[in-house]
């Protein structure tokens, strides 16, 4: 028997328009002031772990500072370094979130009076890069690491790779000739999780995140045991991820974007969420001379910092 095809009433067609409405309402700010032809502001960030990933956890910053400049948002997540590069070279972003030896290189790029450091989620300005084992591998110290397996963080990092690579270095090893492989991960949990399984036998993390895991007195299935692991050497002192303005953005953007940023308090349960989402405690204003230390640092390594 033939279906039949019926026509929507009007009540469905008003039905349809209140759903179209009410999603249009809840997809832009209410008190938006941006319209079709206004450009939008784009964030160009480096992935930390991966890019869809990073893309996922900038999402609610994305909601907040639309809602507090009153302008479409965009987050762009460049796949390489050079793609990064190209991007804030033909300003096609207002704003960069990078690690600070990123930072270095393109530094000429950038407005001096609209740096800021993101704070660790305990606050801190400053952070280092540590290299772990399980507690009971017999691995002691970084120079035992000959002949072993090593997993580093992403090659945007400067704590999990840049440093660490050079850690080991400091301590008599080869990458390419003294370790049995190494390869690159992706999360701090992940290269903790894969050390303590015993895929490799040492893994980079940020200290924060170290201290975070092996702070946690019951955790679940999923999550490693305390004193699971063990810190068998440090990097040197590294500044935090650096939120820079492109020096060709309009001085009112910058200000409104910055200000928003730095009013984020993780006293307000809103913010909080917001910074619990992106694994930070927060912004300060800095200045470009703050990371002459890292740049001594990255020159006496040999590295790039500019």
């Amino acid at each position: 028997m033939p279906i039949r095809k019926h026509k929507p009433s009007s009540a469905i067609n008003r039905y349809i328009f209140s759903l179209t409405l009410l999603f249009t309402v809840f997809a832009f700010p209410w008190n938006a002031t941006a319209t079709e032809t206004t450009p939008p502001i784009r964030i160009a960030i480096m992935p930390c772990t991966d890019i869809v990933k990073t893309f996922t956890q900038f999402q609610p910053l994305r909601t907040y500072l639309q809602q507090q400049t009153h302008r479409q948002i965009e987050i762009v997540v460049p796949n390489t370094f050079q793609e990064f590069k190209r991007t804030i070279l033909k300003g096609e972003a207002e704003f960069t979130f990078q690690p600070p030896h990123a930072y270095l290189l393109m530094a000429n790029q950038y407005d001096p009076q609209n740096i800021l450091s993101a704070l660790t989620p305990n606050g801190e300005s400053m952070h280092r890069g540590v290299i772990v084992a399980a507690k009971d591998s017999g691995i002691k110290k970084v120079s035992d690491l000959r002949g072993k397996k090593v997993l580093f963080g992403h090659l945007f990092s400067t704590a999990k790779w840049l440093a660490a690579k050079s850690l080991l270095e400091a301590n008599g090893l080869d990458l390419k000739k003294d370790l049995k492989d190494y390869a690159h991960g992706g999360s701090c949990e992940s290269i903790a999780m894969n050390v303590y399984l015993g895929q490799v036998d040492a893994g980079a993390m940020c200290d924060y995140s170290f201290d975070e895991i092996t702070e946690n007195s019951s955790p679940r299935e999923d999550e490693l045991p305390p004193e699971a692991l063990v810190v068998i050497g440090s990097t040197w002192e590294i500044p935090t991820w650096v939120f820079a303005a492109h020096q060709d953005t309009d001085k009112e953007i910058s200000r409104q974007v910055t200000n928003a940023l730095l009013k984020l308090d993780r006293r307000n349960p809103e913010h909080r969420e917001i910074m619990e989402e992106m694994e930070l405690g927060g912004f300060i204003r800095n200045k470009d001379s703050n990371y002459d230390s890292l740049r001594k640092h990255l020159t006496t390594a040999g590295l790039p910092s500019r």
